[in-house]
C-alpha cells in the first residue's frame, strides 16, 4: 500500500501578484457587515411587525455599490448566481401568493435582503483568498471577545452581554436558554444559543486552513471552539465534523491513497446504506446519535415527519408565515432550515439554494487542484466551512445574523473559486499565444 507523501498539485498556478499595502475598500465593507452581525438583538429596530436589524440598514443602500460593481463587470455571472436569483424571486412570488399584499411586500423586502443581497454582498466584497485572509484578520478581535464572553456567561449561568445592552437601551428580550451538562447555554450576541453555536463554529476550518500563521491562527481557532459553550448539538456537530474534515485533509496531504474522491465515495455508500438498511434513514440516525438531548432529538424527528407532510400538502408556494400543521402538543419551532424554507415558500427555493451550495463547494474543490499547497488548503478550508454549515442547519432554523452569514459565505465561496479559475484560464490563454506556431508542412513536389 502506497503511503508516500503527496507533493504539490500538478500544474499549480503561480502565486497571485501581491498588492503591497493597499487594501481594497470592499474588504472594509465586508468587515463592517461582519461586526454588525455581532450586535445583540436589543439594538434591532421594530416598526409594527417588521424587525430592522442594523445590517439591513447597511445592506439595502449597498445595492447601489453592488450595481456599480456589476455594471463594471467585476464578477462573472454564473450558475450559482442564477440559482440564488431564482430562489429569491420565488420566495417573493410565493409570499404574494400566500400573504396579504402589504405584509407580503414587507416580508419580500426582508427576504430579498437576507438572501439575495447578503449573497451578492459576499460575492462582490471578498473576491479572492487575500481578501478573505484580511477579512478574517480584521474580524479576529470581535470573534475573540465574543468567544470569551460566551465562556464566562456559560460558567456563571447568566447572559452578561445582552443584559448589559438591555440596561443601556431599556429593551429586554426573553432568552430562550437553559442549562445543559451543568453549563448555561450562552447566547452571546445572538437571540438563541444555537445560532451563536452554528455561527462561531463555522470559523474553525477557516482559521485553521486559510493560511494565517502564529497567534491569529491559534486565536481564531480558539474563538471558534468557544462555540462549545452554547452547549448546542448543532455547534458540537459543526466542531466535530469540521475538525474531522480538517484532519482528513491534513492526512490526505501526506498519504497518497487517502483522497477526497475516496471520502465522497465512502460518504455516498454510508448514505445509501442508512437509507436502505435502517428504518430511521440518514436524518434519523444523525438526530439520534448527534443530539445532546433525547427529547430534542425525538422532537426533531417529529419535525421532519410532520414538516414534510406540510410540504407535500403545499409543495409550490408553501404556507407563508402561517402556522404549520402538527399535533397540538408539539412546539411551534421548526428546527430545520431547509425544511422550514420549504414549508414557508415551497420546495423550489431550498432546492435552488442547495444547488448553489453544491456548485460552490464543487468549484472550490476543483479550483484547489490548480494552485500551490497553501492556497489549496485555504480553498478546501472554505469548502469545508460552507459544507459543514449547510449540513449542520438540518437541526436549526436560521434567522437574523446567522442567516446573513450563511448566504454571505456562499457568495464569497463562489467568487474565490471563480477568481482561481479565471486566473488559470488567463494563464493558459497567455501560454497559447506565446507558443511558436508549428512550421508549415513540407511541400510535396507534383
Amino acid at each position: 500500500m502506497a503511503t508516500a507523501s503527496r507533493t504539490a498539485p500538478y500544474r499549480a498556478l503561480p502565486a497571485a501578484p501581491r498588492q503591497a499595502s493597499r487594501i481594497d475598500i470592499t474588504v472594509y465593507l465586508a468587515v463592517a457587515l461582519g461586526y454588525m452581525l455581532l450586535l445583540p438583538p436589543q439594538l434591532n429596530l421594530t416598526i409594527g411587525s417588521t424587525v430592522l436589524p442594523p445590517y439591513r440598514f447597511f445592506l439595502i443602500p449597498a445595492v447601489l455599490f453592488m450595481l456599480a460593481k456589476g455594471i463594471r463587470g467585476q464578477i462573472r455571472f454564473g450558475w450559482a448566481d442564477l440559482m440564488i436569483v431564482l430562489a429569491t424571486a420565488w420566495v417573493s412570488f410565493a409570499l404574494f401568493m400566500t400573504t396579504n399584499a402589504s405584509e407580503a411586500f414587507t416580508a419580500a423586502v426582508a427576504q430579498t435582503t437576507d438572501i439575495g443581497l447578503a449573497y451578492f454582498f459576499g460575492r462582490f466584497t471578498l473576491r479572492n483568498l487575500r481578501d478573505l485572509r484580511l477579512f478574517l484578520l480584521f474580524m479576529l478581535p470581535g470573534l475573540a471577545v465574543m468567544g470569551g464572553i460566551m465562556v464566562v456567561e456559560s460558567v456563571i449561568h447568566r447572559p452578561i452581554l445582552q443584559d448589559l445592552v438591555s440596561s443601556v437601551v431599556g429593551k429586554r428580550i426573553l432568552y430562550q436558554s437553559d442549562l445543559r451538562l451543568g453549563l448555561f447555554r450562552s447566547p452571546g450576541p445572538f437571540p438563541h444559543p444555537i445560532l451563536a453555536g452554528v455561527f462561531m463554529s463555522s470559523f474553525l476550518p477557516l482559521y485553521l486552513m486559510i493560511g494565517l500563521r502564529g497567534w491569529p491562527r491559534i486565536m481564531g481557532a480558539v474563538a471558534a471552539l468557544c462555540s462549545f459553550f452554547t452547549v448546542s448539538s448543532a455547534a458540537l456537530l459543526g466542531l466535530i465534523v469540521g475538525g474531522a474534515l480538517v484532519a482528513y485533509n491534513w492526512l490526505s496531504d501526506r498519504i497518497a491513497n487517502l483522497t477526497w474522491r475516496l471520502f465522497f465515495v465512502a460518504a455516498g455508500i454510508f448514505v445509501f446504506l442508512a437509507e436502505a438498511g435502517t428504518g430511521a434513514g440518514t436524518f434519523g440516525l444523525i438526530m439520534r446519535y448527534a443530539s445532546l438531548n433525547s427529547v430534542s432529538s425525538y422532537n426533531r424527528v417529529l419535525i421532519w415527519k410532520y414538516g414534510t407532510q406540510n410540504v407535500a400538502s403545499n409543495p409550490w408556494f408553501g404556507l407563508g408565515y402561517a402556522d404549520w400543521e402538527r399535533p397540538v402538543w408539539m412546539v411551534a419551532s421548526l428546527d430545520h432550515f431547509w425544511l422550514l424554507m420549504a414549508v414557508r415558500f415551497g420546495i423550489i427555493p431550498p432546492v435552488l439554494v442547495a444547488i448553489a451550495v453544491i456548485l460552490a463547494v464543487m468549484a472550490l474543490m476543483r479550483s484547489s487542484t490548480m494552485v500551490g499547497l497553501v492556497d489549496q488548503r485555504a480553498l478546501r478550508g472554505v469548502a469545508i466551512s460552507l459544507g459543514v454549515f449547510a449540513f449542520g442547519i438540518i437541526s436549526v432554523a436560521l434567522w437574523l445574523s446567522a442567516h446573513i452569514w450563511f448566504f454571505m459565505l456562499i457568495g464569497f465561496s463562489v467568487s474565490i473559486a471563480a477568481n482561481v479559475q479565471d486566473r488559470a484560464a488567463a494563464i493558459a490563454f497567455a501560454q497559447r499565444r506565446q507558443r511558436p506556431a508549428p512550421p508549415p508542412p513540407p511541400r510535396v513536389p507534383v
